[in-house]
C-alpha cells in the first residue's frame, strides 16, 4: 500500500470513528457544484455548523456514525443563488430566500441603514440572504442621483472611498456622474485599499474604465460609449439620468458585431466583468405595454411597493416616445449579442435583477434574468454559473456560489434538471442556509 492510500485510509478513519453529533448529510441527490464541473450523481453534502465539511460521490464521503440524515433521493441540488444587482430592504429578505437567493450584492441603496440591515442578518437578528453592501453611491458634484455621496474634486473622491472602507463596504458603487478625471483618483484610492469598484457608467467608456482598474460594469454600461466613434452624444445625455439611460438605451442598435467583438475582448483583457441585468432593459424597453404584466411574478412585491412604480411619470420625464420604443425594440437583440460574444471571449457574466425597479420583483426577476440569459445564448449551466460561482468570482467571495469543502452550506434543492431547462430552477423544494432547510411555504407565509 502506498503512502498516499495510508494517509487516505487513516483519515477515512478518522471522519468514520469521529462523532456526527450536530452534522446532518443531505444524501442521494444530483449535486451542480457551481464551478462547471461536471454533476454528481448520488452526491452527499456534510454540512456542520453552517459550513459544508465534504462534498462528493457516496462511496468518497465518510459520514460519521450520529450524523443526521436528510434524503434528497430524485433530487438537483445547486449553490444558493446570487443576485448581483438589488437595492436590498427589510420586506425582500424572505422574498430572496423563497426563490433560493441566499446572497444579494446590493448595488448602491444611498439609505445608511442598508449596513444595519447587513449586520442584523450576520448576526441572526433577521433572516434573509447575505448581504454584500457598497452603501450610497459616488457620483460627481452636483448629483442628479438621489442619496449620492458628490465629489467634485481628487481628494474629495478619494475620502469618498475612504468613508465607504470605513463602514465596511464590499466595494464601492460609482455612478453616472463620474467621468475620467474623478475616476483616476478614485481607482488610485480603491487600488490602495483593495477594495473592488463597481460602476455605473454614463460619463465615460467601459473599455477606458476597465483599464483604470473598474471591475464591475452594471447593466453593461459604458459599452455603447467605447463602441461609438463619438462618444460626446452619451455624455452630454447624461447630465440628466432619465434622458442618458434612454439615449444608452437606443444607441445599442447601431452597433455592429464586428465592434462588440472589439470591445468584449478589451473588456476581458482588463479583467472586467459584467452584470447585463437583461430583465431591467427588457422591462425598460416596453414600459406602458400593459401585456408586460401578464408574465411577471409580482407575488411577493407589497401593494405598498407597486404603488411607487409611477410608469407614466418615468415616461414623461424620460420623454420617451413611439420611435423610442421602435429603436429600443432594435437594441435588444444586440445587447443578447454582446452578452453571447462577451461570454463567448471568456469574460465573467453576473446575474443581476435590478430589484426593486417597476415590474421587478426580488427572487422572481432574478429567475427571469436567469431565462433571458439562455435566450441570449447562454446554455442553462452556463447562466446558473452567471449566478453561483462565476457572481461570487467576480466579487472575489470564494465560499460562495460553490458545493465544496469550507464553503457555506448555502444551497438550494429542486426537484427537477435545471441543465435541461432553466425554468426548472424554480422548482424550488426547499432552501438550505446556513445548513438550514426552510419551505418556501413556510418563508411566503411571513410575507406581509
Amino acid at each position: 500500500m502506498t503512502r498516499g492510500a495510508v494517509g487516505l485510509l487513516l483519515c477515512g478513519c478518522a471522519l468514520a470513528c469521529s462523532s456526527g453529533e450536530g452534522k446532518t448529510a443531505f444524501v442521494g441527490a444530483t449535486v451542480i457544484d457551481g464551478t462547471g464541473a461536471p454533476p454528481i450523481a448520488n452526491a452527499v453534502i456534510l454540512v456542520d455548523g453552517g459550513r459544508i465539511e465534504a462534498v462528493g460521490p457516496e462511496e468518497a464521503v465518510v459520514v460519521p456514525r450520529g450524523t443526521a440524515r436528510v434524503s434528497l433521493e430524485g433530487r438537483w441540488v445547486i449553490p444558493g443563488l446570487i443576485d448581483m444587482h438589488a437595492r436590498a430592504a427589510p420586506w425582500m429578505l424572505t422574498r430572496f430566500l423563497a426563490y433560493g437567493v441566499t446572497s444579494v450584492r446590493d448595488a448602491g441603496s444611498p439609505e445608511p441603514a442598508v449596513f444595519t440591515l447587513r449586520d442584523d442578518v450576520l448576526i441572526g437578528n433577521a433572516t434573509g440572504p447575505r448581504l454584500y453592501v457598497g452603501g450610497a453611491p459616488i457620483d460627481r458634484a452636483p448629483s442628479a442621483v438621489p442619496g449620492a455621496t458628490a465629489v467634485g474634486t481628487a481628494d474629495e473622491a478619494r475620502r469618498a472611498i475612504d468613508q465607504i472602507v470605513l463602514l465596511d463596504a464590499s466595494h464601492a458603487p460609482v455612478d453616472i456622474g463620474i467621468d475620467e478625471r474623478l475616476l483616476r483618483p478614485l481607482m488610485d484610492e480603491a487600488r490602495t485599499l483593495k477594495l473592488p469598484v463597481a460602476a455605473r457608467l454614463g460619463k465615460i467608456d467601459a473599455v477606458t474604465a476597465a483599464r483604470m482598474g473598474v471591475r464591475m460594469l452594471d447593466h453593461m454600461s459604458g459599452v455603447v460609449q467605447a463602441a461609438v466613434a463619438a462618444p460626446r452624444l452619451f455624455y452630454d445625455a447624461y447630465n440628466d439620468p432619465y434622458i442618458g439611460w434612454k439615449t444608452f438605451e437606443r444607441g445599442w442598435a447601431a452597433v455592429d458585431s464586428a465592434t462588440l467583438e472589439r470591445v468584449a475582448s478589451a473588456l476581458v483583457e482588463a479583467g472586467a466583468a459584467i452584470i447585463p441585468t437583461l430583465v431591467l432593459h427588457e422591462t425598460y424597453s416596453k414600459l406602458g405595454d400593459e401585456a408586460l404584466l401578464s408574465g411577471r411574478d409580482l407575488a411577493g412585491v407589497p401593494d405598498s411597493v407597486r404603488g411607487t412604480w409611477d410608469v407614466p411619470a418615468l415616461l414623461q420625464r424620460s420623454r420617451i416616445t413611439a420611435a423610442d420604443f421602435e429603436a429600443f425594440a432594435r437594441s435588444r437583440p444586440v445587447q443578447d449579442r454582446f452578452v453571447r460574444i462577451f461570454d463567448r471571449a471568456g469574460g465573467l457574466v453576473g446575474a443581476g435583477s435590478g430589484t426593486p425597479g417597476a415590474y421587478l420583483a426580488p427572487g422572481a426577476s432574478l429567475h427571469e434574468e436567469l431565462a433571458a440569459l439562455v435566450r441570449a445564448g447562454l446554455t442553462p449551466e452556463r447562466a446558473l454559473r452567471s449566478a453561483t460561482g462565476d457572481a461570487a468570482r467576480i466579487m472575489v467571495v470564494d465560499s460562495l456560489g460553490v458545493l465544496r469543502a469550507g464553503a457555506v452550506a448555502d444551497f438550494v434543492v429542486l426537484t427537477r434538471n435545471p441543465l435541461q431547462d432553466i425554468a426548472n430552477a424554480l422548482a424550488i423544494e426547499s432552501v438550505v442556509l446556513r445548513g438550514v432547510p426552510r419551505r418556501p411555504s413556510e418563508l411566503r407565509s411571513a410575507w406581509n
